[in-house]
């Protein structure tokens, strides 16, 4: 018998998760204060990465000119084309978002992604809670995609090609110092920011509290958890770039791809052999297929460089995985460095760095990143440590989540994942109890509930109840108004925007569920006006 994490209390603000700590003196007053000005906080810790992620724009750029300078053709290049990739795919993804804008607004949303304050503008949007009824996207799930193709296109890369370059040429100016700290630290933090936001979430702790909600309560606990999720993305990033390095010193560039590439493969293979390949977002066919593919790719080689906390999740890398991965981490660099102190085949070349102090620096970081998620695992809540361990498929967490849900949002959830991760085992169960709710829920809305008690059955949420499952064709008839048809064509029209299937992601839904005011719809009756149905 698998034994669920106790969950938060439901509709439990996550600024209120913090609490003062019982310490004295100058630690009392400190978290005193954290605790008084938490949305103050909150806000110079957006507006901080949006700061570094801009500035690190700016210093690959001066790196790629620097490259130029002196003679560095080939890091010049390499540098030149993640910074055109990044601002490129931000462009594209800026158009799947904002398509049904007017035009003059998307030229201007075109304008913040191709001069890079997109990373500032996402951040005023979300401190400001500014989400626009025309984007398919809220604004937290924007900066959160956005942020995460710029550490995979531009921060990851920008670290290798950069150490490779202190390496080789010796180059050790500021300029150069600079801009590989920058990109180091801008990833780390991109990385321990994504997961604090997502595990803090109050809606998410709500939809989905036995995997949200292992950050402490107390101010202390958090800062320790953050810290040490910062800690492990930068060793992560650190151990997997020189890695490459030293590999490609012992073989090329041929071994490099063998290692990565095959490591790649036996994640991608395992997932197809577990039935789990398909990822979580409603798509299907040969679409779906390739969908999966891509986002699969994204997803594992972030996680791979930085560890994402997040990304454990069973319906992306999963749980078993991502401790394996970060394992394999910590073996890859330590092979890769005995190899290469007994490797002779290097010998004739000039390296600007020993060879000595390069093993060091790797065993050093091995350790410190087994030892830093050693220790966070006891920072964190016990009871969410074995979500690192779960070797449950995305088809059966869904199922598990659906049997143990305690509120209509819980239950609901499951709606937003692919049908094919669930209609097979559970099909019947959700059609059954979705039909015996309808009526309640159409009835609270008449009725005002919308507004009274945060209920979430608006226009987008009716759109993700697909025709097969409503039996009632009177009510099939009223749940598609105009505006619903709009979402669900929406959705058919352009494949990628199927992501905004996710109720996090719609603004409407975002808008609905947040506020002090939310108060969860109970599985035992629904709304306290009563349950009449409808006439047939």
């Amino acid at each position: 018998m698998k034994i669920e994490p106790t969950p938060p209390t439901p509709g439990r603000s996550a600024q209120n998760f913090r609490k003062v700590d019982s310490s004295t003196g100058i630690s009392r007053r400190f978290t005193t204060f954290v605790a008084e000005h938490q949305t103050l906080l909150r806000n110079l810790e957006l507006y901080g990465m949006a700061g570094l992620s801009m500035a690190d724009m700016v210093t690959d750029i001066m790196m790629t000119l620097r490259f130029l300078e002196t003679g560095a053709s080939d890091f010049a290049l390499a540098s030149g084309i993640c910074i055109s990739v990044t601002l490129g795919l931000q462009a594209v993804g800026t158009f799947l978002m904002n398509f049904r804008m007017p035009w003059r607004k998307q030229l201007l949303e075109q304008l913040i992604s191709w001069s890079h304050i997109r990373p500032g503008v996402d951040a005023y949007r979300v401190a400001m809670d500014h989400n626009d009824a025309n984007s398919a996207a809220n604004a937290r799930s924007q900066m959160t995609g956005f942020r995460c193709l710029e550490m995979v296109c531009e921060g990851i890369p920008g670290t290798v090609i950069q150490l490779s370059a202190l390496f080789l040429n010796g180059d050790f100016s500021p300029t150069a110092i600079v801009s590989l700290a920058s990109s180091i630290l801008t990833s780390a933090c991109i990385s321990a920011h994504l997961s604090y936001h997502w595990d803090t979430s109050e809606q998410e702790r709500e939809k989905q509290p036995r995997f949200y909600g292992y950050f402490p309560d107390s101010t202390r606990g958090q800062v320790i958890v953050f810290s040490l999720l910062l800690l492990m993305s930068l060793l992560t990033l650190v151990i997997r770039s020189l890695s490459v390095i030293l590999l490609s010193w012992i073989g090329g560039f041929q071994l490099v791809g063998a290692v990565l590439g095959g490591e790649l493969a036996i994640y991608l293979l395992q997932k197809l052999l577990r039935r789990d390949f398909l990822y979580w977002i409603p798509s299907e066919g040969f679409g779906g297929l390739l969908l999966a593919f891509f986002l699969r790719i994204i997803i594992k080689v972030a996680y791979d460089w930085s560890s994402v906390v997040q990304f454990r999740h069973q319906s992306e890398v999963g749980g078993y995985y991502s401790t394996f991965t970060l394992c394999f981490t910590v073996a890859l660099g330590m092979v890769c460095a005995l190899i290469y102190e007994t490797d002779n085949t290097s010998e004739g070349v000039e390296y600007y760095v020993e060879q000595q102090l390069a093993i060091q620096v790797m065993g050093s970081c091995c350790v410190g990143l087994l030892l830093s998620f050693v220790v966070f695992l006891f920072s964190i809540k016990p009871d969410y440590a074995r979500t690192f361990f779960d070797t449950r498929t995305a088809s059966k967490y869904i199922q598990d989540s659906w049997h143990s849900a305690e509120t209509d949002i819980q239950k609901f959830n499951c709606l937003v994942f692919n049908e094919v991760k669930w209609r097979t085992q559970i099909g019947e169960e959700v059609k059954a109890w979705v039909n015996k709710m309808l009526p309640l829920w159409l009835d609270a809305e008449e009725e005002g509930a919308l507004d009274v008690e945060g209920f979430f059955f608006d226009d987008y949420t009716k759109s993700l109840v697909p025709d097969w499952i409503v039996e009632d064709p009177t009510i099939l008839n009223e749940i598609r108004n105009e505006r619903v048809m709009e979402f669900m064509t929406e959705r058919r029209s352009l494949p990628i925007l199927k992501t905004s299937g996710s109720l996090a992601l719609n603004p409407h839904s975002s808008q609905r569920w947040s506020g002090s005011q939310r108060a969860s719809h109970r599985l035992s009756g629904g709304s306290s006006r009563g349950s009449r149905r409808r006439p047939k």
